[in-house]
């Protein structure tokens, strides 16, 4: 776990503006549907936003590029809903999911515009509820307000913590060697572990 997680941070150091750009794919696919629930992105995100911590990318560009991934998944799927309307949910992969669909529509029913926002941090209708928004007519200004405004949300609440946890392995590694490696591990794992949570999408 060592050894990749230095293969990573060489890496990372050494293809910045590709790491930067893997992030904002990665935000991006997370926010589709279907795909967001299979794809670790936010684990990913946070193992890259943790490197970016211990200064091997600027924090900043994190940011942005995940904030603007995760626009950018999320109106793609509303606007696949609103072209295509109903039959959007008839296309492979999202008529293999057909529970997911129903309980992303009874979410969406539920909070209205606010489930735009809820939606970012809930999982499985977190891939969907953009989809159900298009299909429902959902004002595309409303959308977008909303859209952006948790796409922000979302990206400071994971990227800073993950920066900050990455800044603390500086500290720990000066003081404690082995020690900062460690915690640089242990967030990677609660990533994934995270990640694990959230995927509790499966076929039917």
């Amino acid at each position: 776990m060592g050894s990749f997680l230095h293969q990573a941070a060489d890496l990372v150091a050494q293809q910045p503006l590709l790491a930067i750009g893997f992030v904002f794919v990665l935000a991006l696919s997370e926010s589709l549907p279907v795909v967001g629930a299979l794809v670790p992105g936010t684990a990913t995100i946070l193992t890259i936003s943790a490197m970016a911590g211990v200064g091997l990318i600027p924090v900043w560009a994190v940011l942005i590029s995940a904030c603007l991934g995760a626009i950018a998944g999320d109106g793609a799927a509303y606007w696949l809903g609103h072209c295509y309307q109903e039959q959007a949910l008839r296309m492979w992969p999202m008529a293999r999911y057909p529970e997911a669909i129903r309980r992303s529509e009874e979410f969406f029913a539920r909070h209205g515009g606010k489930s735009i926002t809820i939606a970012r941090f809930t999982p499985v209708v977190r891939a969907f509820v953009p989809l159900i928004a298009g299909i429902s007519g959902m004002n595309p200004r409303r959308f977008y307000t909303a859209n952006v405004a948790s796409a922000i949300v979302w990206a400071i609440s994971h990227i800073v913590p993950a920066a900050a946890a990455g800044a603390s392995f500086v500290a720990l590694h000066q003081h404690a060697g082995a020690m900062g490696m460690t915690l640089l591990m242990l967030v990677g794992l609660a990533a994934f572990a995270l990640w694990k949570i959230r995927a509790g999408l499966r076929p039917e």
